[in-house]
């Protein structure tokens, strides 16, 4: 299979020297990147500023904002048979980034901020485009991390945005070495994967999607590696 993973959390930039972010390490991403590569997959990682190094055999691609992860996904999308969104993609952007330092005044300061694009709703509702028949379309694996509710609002994700996988966890695991993980298919009931590393989770999620992957190939009749 040829994959397309995100990586890492944007950053939304306030002005020319401060941005608004989150604390995803990119940890995930570059372990499903790793697995893949593993696997004899070949891998396309777009990737926001972390300290983590590109694996050699993988194609990196580097953003920073939501909007640029976006653009490289629509570049990349038709290349791969199957998308991985672990990246923490900002929900929202300051509607007017300051082109100057903002300078202290000593008073509140109001940020405006706008919604950004929805890589994974867009990805869902063109994973057929490109491909010989419906049941030919991209895998799309959505993550959802939630702190209430995690199984509902996951599900909801899943269908609405129309996913092939949904892999669900608590924000504990953010910077974390070890997680636990909730694994669910349209078509499947829920799997848990409780405190396993990063690398061992990835590895699961790897094999998941290739097994949809040849599933729904066989279906179809076309042949896939």
């Amino acid at each position: 299979m040829r994959i397309l993973i995100t990586a890492g959390g944007t950053r939304e930039q306030i002005d020319p020297v401060r941005f608004i972010s989150n604390a995803s390490s990119g940890r995930m991403g570059y372990a499903l990147a790793r697995a893949a590569l593993k696997a004899g997959h070949t891998v396309t990682l777009i990737t926001t500023p972390t300290s983590l190094r590109v694996p050699k055999e993988a194609k990196g691609v580097k953003v920073k904002t939501a909007a640029q992860m976006f653009d490289a996904v629509k570049k990349h999308f038709h290349w791969c048979d199957g998308l991985m969104m672990a990246a923490a993609v900002a929900d929202y952007t300051p509607a007017r980034p300051a082109k100057t330092k903002i300078k202290k005044t000593g008073q509140s300061l109001t940020l405006t901020l706008k919604p950004t694009s929805d890589i994974l709703k867009w990805a869902g509702k063109h994973k057929n485009e490109g491909r010989g028949t419906k049941d030919e379309g991209r895998i799309i694996v959505g993550f959802a991390l939630e702190d209430k509710a995690l199984r509902t609002h996951a599900e909801k994700k899943l269908k609405n945005k129309n996913l092939d996988m949904i892999v669900a966890n608590s924000p504990s695991v953010i910077g974390s070495d070890n997680s636990s993980v909730q694994i669910k298919t349209p078509d499947s009931p829920w799997i848990t994967i409780e405190n396993a590393t990063k690398a061992a989770i990835a590895t699961k999620i790897v094999c998941l999607v290739k097994k949809l992957y040849r599933d729904r190939n066989k279906e179809s009749g076309t042949s896939s590696d």
